[in-house]
């Protein structure tokens, strides 16, 4: 007989970044793609835990394309990350700044002859 609270609690998916990139150090804008398309994508439940502990290094291009999937993805799933160091936000915080100015300039960017304006879509 169930009690009701458990089955009202979502499933979470808790993955390692590290072990599934197989490095400590998330270094090209292609693996962050791959990440979500090959591995965040295929997962059945809608909440995931992204797990950062053991990186050691990302830099900002693999930090604004891991933003801009996730993004993307959280059209469908809730995702949220844990265990990121100092390092890893600060990276994950101007991947962020970067690409709030893109949307914003690409929002701002064409107006026609007609005072209309055009609908600029981001392609991760």
């Amino acid at each position: 007989m169930s009690s009701g609270v458990l089955d009202d609690m979502p499933t979470i998916y808790v993955i390692s970044i590290k072990n599934v990139l197989s490095s400590h150090e998330l270094l090209d804008s292609e693996s962050a793609k791959q990440f979500f398309t090959n591995v965040i994508s295929k997962i059945l439940v809608n909440h995931i835990v992204i797990d950062f502990s053991g990186v050691k290094r990302m830099n900002q291009a693999f930090a604004l394309q891991y933003l801009k999937s996730k993004q993307v993805m959280s059209i469908k799933k809730v995702i949220k990350e844990i265990c990121m160091s100092k390092n890893i936000c600060t990276a994950m915080e101007i991947g962020q700044k970067k690409l709030e100015r893109s949307i914003s300039k690409n929002a701002n960017k064409k107006t026609n002859h007609t005072g209309a304006t055009t609908i600029v879509v981001l392609e991760s």
